[in-house]
């Protein structure tokens, strides 16, 4: 019976994310408490791997968290911080800039205003792989790319429509929740990459694009039809100038990842962190053979690690509550009996991973966080694979590419309210022109998911 006070609280963990409640908080209590019900029902083991019973189970229920957070600090936790820090140093010397100037310039070359948004969308789902954060790249699209999107004739809407779509798939090995889906996987992040996420998402990224298309220009002929007007509104803030050969450096973490690997050269093995330091040492070298600066470029150091801390207090810290959380779950019995039950029912991959991904979409619309949602049920693919005979990665890979894709469609996502301010419009009108292409891409997602079973 116990057991399924599961449900009811897995339902006010989502009431309290959506009420905006810090949602770090609202997992470890829904954790601790499923613990504490678990152990009422006679639950008598419930520390992860590698914990040791202190003499106390009220003790024990912290001990949760620290043997929890010792693990993924060491592992998973060192990756997503040393990439977030990368990220941070890569927008302070001006290499992320320079990179997006690059490969957006030739959209100023093409005439049809639709053709160039269904581009521009291309070519911003391509930089995320390399500046992984949604917002982060929004926000610097919105000064380097926005601009040439209007002046070629889109419609203000339109084009923040796109801009806040172009990091909805999390693709690389710079990205948070693919490096958390390899984890889960039991794959190092570039296989992930390579033989999971990069086929499918390919042709997702084809979808969307014509789905960009057709619904941006039926979206402005609505607009035309109504007199509707958008205004260009966006304040130029003065970027770093630095040598266009900067826009290298962002490619750095992945081109020693895929060089040193099984694609590659196989007999020096590269992990992600090794990449992002051996990556810092050479932008560090490089902006001070630009800048001649040595003080200039020591300070910037303080960028990175505070970038990794940042990271820290956002990412890690929620990866760490949400494994809590599938601890607390685990506990009280709630993973068995949902894997019992289907088995019973006879679900098989598509099914189960239909009803991970409708969770996972309803929780991510509703708190505009695609990481909150992902993070709190990507530990149950690893069971869910095992059920339905399946790889780990493909049940992941959906899961994981769902959060983003509807994080992009969610009028209380972060990026879809930036982009919106940018536009002059209601961030609900925004995601009204993000759904369709990122229902489209969902769909592409599922389908071409069934193709590694």
């Amino acid at each position: 019976m116990i057991t399924y006070l599961a449900i009811p609280i897995i339902f006010l963990v989502g009431y309290f994310i959506v009420k905006k409640y810090n949602t770090q908080a609202v997992l470890l209590a829904a954790g601790l408490t499923m613990i504490a019900l678990g152990v009422v029902g006679g639950a008598e083991e419930f520390l992860p791997k590698g914990g040791k019973p202190t003499g106390s189970v009220i003790v024990d229920f912290f001990e949760v968290i620290k043997v929890i957070a010792s693990s993924t600090l060491a592992k998973l936790g060192l990756i997503i911080m040393a990439v977030g820090g990368f990220s941070k140093y890569m927008s302070h010397i001006g290499a992320a800039n320079a990179m997006v100037q690059v490969a957006t310039k030739p959209l100023s070359h093409i005439q049809n205003p639709y053709l160039v948004l269904a581009m521009a969308y291309i070519i911003g789902q391509l930089i995320n792989v390399f500046l992984p954060s949604a917002t982060g790249l929004a926000l610097l699209l919105l000064v380097a790319m926005y601009p040439i999107l209007v002046g070629v004739g889109c419609n203000p809407a339109a084009a923040a429509a796109v801009v806040a779509t172009t990091g909805c798939l999390d693709l690389g090995p710079a990205s948070s929740a693919a490096n958390k889906a390899a984890e889960v996987s039991g794959i190092d992040v570039a296989t992930y990459f390579v033989s999971y996420q990069l086929m499918v998402s390919v042709i997702a990224m084809l979808v969307i694009a014509t789905l960009h298309f057709f619904s941006q220009r039926y979206f402005d002929k609505k607009d035309q039809e109504k007199g509707v007007t958008h205004e260009f509104n966006l304040k130029s803030e003065k970027q770093r100038d630095v040598p266009k050969w900067f826009a290298f450096l962002p490619v750095l973490p992945l081109f020693l990842l895929l060089t040193f690997s099984k694609f590659g050269i196989a007999s020096i093995k590269i992990n992600v962190v090794t990449a992002m330091f051996i990556s810092l040492f050479i932008s560090m070298l490089c902006d001070f053979i630009f800048t001649r600066d040595g003080k200039w470029v020591s300070d910037s150091l303080k960028v990175y690690l505070n970038g990794m801390g940042a990271v820290f207090a956002s990412v890690v810290s929620l990866i760490i509550s949400a494994k809590v959380f599938v601890s607390g779950l685990s506990t009280i019995g709630f993973i068995d009996m949902l894997l019992g039950s289907a088995s019973n029912l006879g679900f098989g991959y598509l099914a189960m991973v239909l009803v991970l991904v409708g969770i996972i979409t309803i929780v991510t619309l509703l708190s505009g966080s695609g990481n909150a949602s992902f993070f709190s049920f990507s530990n149950l693919a690893p069971d869910v694979a095992a059920q339905v005979g399946a790889h780990t990665a493909a049940v992941a890979l959906p899961m994981q590419l769902a959060s983003g894709l509807m994080r992009s469609a969610s009028p209380v996502a972060g990026v879809i309210i930036a982009c919106a301010s940018v536009a002059n419009v209601s961030p609900i009108e925004l995601a009204k022109r993000t759904v369709i292409p990122m229902a489209g891409g969902l769909i592409t997602v599922l389908a071409t998911s069934q193709l590694m079973i």
